[in-house]
């Protein structure tokens, strides 16, 4: 395994760990934040262009 792969994994552990450290209510807000993101981003003039051309 490269130092590099050993890294993303360490940090994805990581990242894991925290989030399963989180109360469900904060769960909820990030949730809610990740969705208000994915509607910002289908509501972006660039990806209707795209999906345009599709």
């Amino acid at each position: 395994m490269t130092d590099w792969m050993r890294r993303v994994l360490e940090s994805k552990r990581a990242v894991r760990e925290r989030l399963r450290t989180l109360s469900f209510s904060e769960k909820v807000e990030l949730l809610e934040k990740l969705r208000e993101r994915s509607l910002a981003i289908a509501r972006s003039p660039l990806r209707q262009s795209a999906s345009r051309k599709s």
